[in-house]
């Protein structure tokens, strides 16, 4: 019989990886294709078709697809123009929310309705407010979120609205209580806004995987990897985009694990456009505890602990003098503009002896139209009108001033096209640390910024690519020692001279020392990592194959359901075990730690079986269970019990063996 065999596919903002991987987690083939944006299938298929060419399909039992796109697009501010529907809220709960002061292509309308705290209507769902909001923006949207007050307890009006919309309309609906059981109303808005704007992003990704898995005669059950480092069907996760959020690095914790053998580490995985910090302790990823925060929003989100920053391969650089600075967004580098267009370097060249502002120098535009939208501003028409659907055009032809600068950024942010300019990478190009592009178009876009700088061109590289270094250090410290999300370590002026390479403040000399060791995932992770380690005075582990670490994490994860019970007590004698199925009394305490017990594995077994329903048979389930409680001091075994909680997960592969 043929040797069984996972494929695992990643889909990042600048490549497309595709491994194969054996039920042991050895890689048996691997490959990059860059990511076409503008068609996912095409890169997909040129990935997937690297590995599977000469293997025999029916020796393919599971595909597995992990994603960077939906963080990506909320680091970035992008995303689809949406309507949001809230029901029974106030102005003050849509202010907590955030969303109008986020995004500027949302739509919000408060309609009356909505229940309270006990899941009774406190209002009359307003239908003819949600039918005028629907008239007013429905065809200027690309999809509707709805979010009412206290759904999670009652989520009738939700149900009532979502059937107002699709009976007048074929946009996509997103209803809050499908996301989460969380009471914050406005963060669940918020989680729900998101979730919407993302819905076409996931959609396409898994229909471009599931046509090449056709086109190659491939018949295996497709999964998505969730930002807890799960795996989820791939129809539930196009209907749920938002769980995607932190998929690539919650997949590169597992493929870490698989690629190192490591139980305990400091996982970095640098991409393209963000860097992302995370943790495995005892072989399992931590997770945050109230949601995952990316981009700066807290949302409802099932998620790794991990710190997300605009930090890539393919940051933006700007100069300011002698300074450089380094992301957050993400441009095309000027060198992968170069490998096929030899006069992009001759224009960089002609450009130094008559240099642009600084604001535009070496900065190019690249169409994403086949023909501009009627949705688009009278300003951003005149832009878009100005490029060529065929060939990069520089950005100080497209957009002469302030006002259509602002308009090319909200078709950058639209996806209507991307914008190219000078990057790490092309820094790494230039001081022949990377030789993936064209060094040539690298070296001269370097030239003329580093005449804004009046550095040498080397110098000006070498600071680009040392401030990469110093920010990559300090999102492994913050998360090293444990700062809330708002803090950042290079604030910390010890901190920030470790990260600098100048361990000198006055006298006095700095140094410290990682207890873990850092394993660096990612493409670029060789380019950096060697320099972040020595700087934090940490081991560095890089592992073989550590540049498709996620698609190996995608390949080699997990089932995972999760379940929990709670008992409390109004009293002696008086213990409730409290779940989601339920209240149910119970008079002895060991009785009722017992109870939860049973309850929460007998939960994880129901939510295991749902989400392997349509897999055939699975793995045998591996068993996690908790006990947190708390009792009166210096009591004797459970009689002192004030409140217990016991939590369980079972994880299983997503095949037989």
């Amino acid at each position: 019989m043929n040797e069984r065999l996972l494929l695992g596919v990643d889909t990042g903002g600048t490549y497309t990886d595709a491994v194969l991987v054996s039920a042991d987690g050895g890689v048996r083939a691997s490959a990059k294709s860059l990511t076409t944006r503008h068609d996912l299938a095409i890169g997909v298929s040129n990935a997937i078709g690297a590995v599977v060419d000469g293997v025999d399909p029916a020796s393919l039992v599971l595909t597995s697809v992990s994603t960077t796109l939906a963080t990506n697009a909320v680091v970035e501010g992008h995303g689809s123009p949406i309507l949001v529907i809230t029901i029974g809220f106030d102005e003050q709960m849509i202010e907590r929310s955030g969303i109008r002061a986020s995004f500027r292509d949302v739509e919000v309308v408060s309609v009356d309705g909505g229940h309270d705290h006990h899941g009774q209507e406190r209002s009359r769902l307003d239908e003819a407010a949600v039918a005028a909001a629907l008239a007013a923006h429905g065809d200027t949207v690309s999809a509707v979120a709805i979010c009412g007050a206290f759904a999670v307890r009652n989520s009738d009006h939700e149900h009532r609205a979502r059937d107002l919309v699709l009976a007048s309309t074929d946009l996509p609906v997103t209803v809050s209580s499908s996301l989460s059981e969380a009471l914050d109303a406005p963060r669940r808005a918020l989680t729900t806004a998101l979730n919407a704007r993302l819905l076409s992003r996931i959609a396409d990704l898994v229909a471009a995987v599931s046509a090449t898995l056709d086109a190659r005669g491939i018949d295996t059950p497709v999964m998505v990897a969730r930002g807890d480092g799960s795996l989820a069907v791939a129809d539930l996760v196009a209907r749920r985009p938002i769980e995607t959020v932190l998929s690539g690095p919650a997949a590169s914790l597992v493929g870490a694990g698989v690629l190192t053998g490591l139980d305990d580490f400091v996982l970095s995985d640098i991409g393209g456009t963000t860097t992302d910090v995370g943790r495995l302790s005892g072989g399992r990823p931590i997770l945050a505890s109230d949601g995952a925060s990316v981009g700066g929003w807290r949302t409802m989100v099932a998620a790794i602990d991990v710190r997300t920053t605009g930090l890539g391969g393919d940051s933006e650089v700007r100069t300011d003098r002698a300074d450089v600075s380094v992301g957050p967004q993400r441009r095309v580098p000027v060198a992968l503009l170069g490998l096929d267009r030899p006069h992009i370097a001759a224009a960089l060249r002609a450009a130094v002896g008559d240099p642009p502002s600084r604001d535009v120098a070496a900065a190019f535009v690249i169409s994403l139209l086949d023909s501009i939208p009627d949705t688009v501003s009278g300003v951003e028409r005149r832009v878009l009108e100005r490029l060529d659907p065929h060939e990069p055009v520089a950005l100080a032809d497209v957009a002469a001033g302030a006002v259509e600068r602002r308009a090319l950024q909200a078709c950058n942010d639209r996806g209507l096209v991307q914008l190219a300019g000078f990057t790490p990478s092309d820094a790494a190009h230039v001081l022949g640390l990377q030789a993936n592009w064209d060094a040539e178009t690298a070296h001269a876009a370097a030239d003329l910024l580093a005449w804004y700088t009046g550095l040498e061109t080397e110098e000006f590289c070498r600071r680009v690519w040392s401030e990469t270094v110093r920010r990559s250090a300090g999102t492994i410290l913050d998360v090293a020692a444990n700062l809330a999300e708002t803090d950042d370590s290079l604030a910390n002026p010890v901190f920030d001279a470790v990260a600098r390479a100048e361990p000198r403040l006055g006298l006095v000399g700095a140094a410290l020392s990682l207890r873990d060791p850092i394993v660096a995932v990612g493409g670029p992770a060789a380019v950096y990592y060697d320099e972040v380690a020595r700087r934090l005075g940490a081991s560095l582990v890089l592992a073989d194959d550590h540049a498709v670490a996620n698609a190996v994490g995608a390949a080699m994860g997990a089932l995972v359901a999760r379940a929990s019970a709670e008992v409390a007590t109004d009293g002696p004698g008086m213990f409730r075990v409290v779940s989601t199925a339920g209240v149910e009394p119970v008079a002895d305490p060991t009785a009722a730690i017992e109870r939860a017990r049973a309850t929460a594995r007998r939960l994880a077994e129901t939510y295991l079986e749902a989400m392997s329903d349509g897999l055939g048979a699975v793995g045998e389930p591996v068993m996690h269970e908790e006990l947190e409680r708390h009792d009166a001091p210096n009591s004797i075994g459970d009689e002192g019990l004030y409140t217990a909680r016991v939590s369980v997960e079972l994880r299983a592969r997503p095949w037989a063996v």
